[in-house]
């Protein structure tokens, strides 16, 4: 009796075979999530605030006859700028002066008008509302106190 080899196997799996499978399976892999992203399988993100939300400064002291009816003005509450307003006899209101769109530093143009320099989003100094876009929300509202004379920031 003569020993013959054995038969080979039909199906052999090595390093080649292994490296084609991969490679045959990788232009599924790569557009699997675009068509995901197509077909609604992921979430979509939730738009941003629209709101107006208040922040707060270091505590700083202005006098009020800086800023007179009709005007606004910016002022520094620590290392914050700050845009302080008085739109009406009596009545101040304070905001930040971080841009809501990309955090440029607001700017008063005239009056209660405020842009910003970076891509012109403007503001009303009344309350803090956007007017113009890209600015997505109304600026930040920080606190003020009013005794006699005196305005307190934060």
């Amino acid at each position: 009796m003569t020993d013959s080899p054995a038969a080979p196997s039909a199906t052999r799996v090595g390093p080649c075979t292994q490296r084609r499978t991969v490679l045959m399976a990788l232009p599924g892999i790569v557009l699997l999530p675009g068509i995901a992203s197509a077909c609604g399988m992921t979430p979509t993100p939730e738009p941003a605030s629209t709101v107006q939300q208040t922040t707060t400064v270091p505590s700083t002291t202005i006098d009020a006859a800086e800023i007179p009816v009709g005007t606004a003005k910016q002022v520094k509450a620590g290392d914050e700028n700050v845009i302080v307003a008085q739109p009406a006899e009596g009545e101040f209101v304070a905001y930040s002066s971080r841009c809501t769109h990309q955090g440029g530093n607001v700017q008063v143009v005239e009056g209660m008008t405020l842009r910003c320099p970076l891509h012109g989003a403007e503001y009303d100094a009344t309350d803090g509302r956007n007017t113009l876009a890209p600015a997505p929300r109304p600026l930040d509202a920080i606190p003020v106190a009013v005794s006699g004379d005196k305005l307190t920031l934060g």
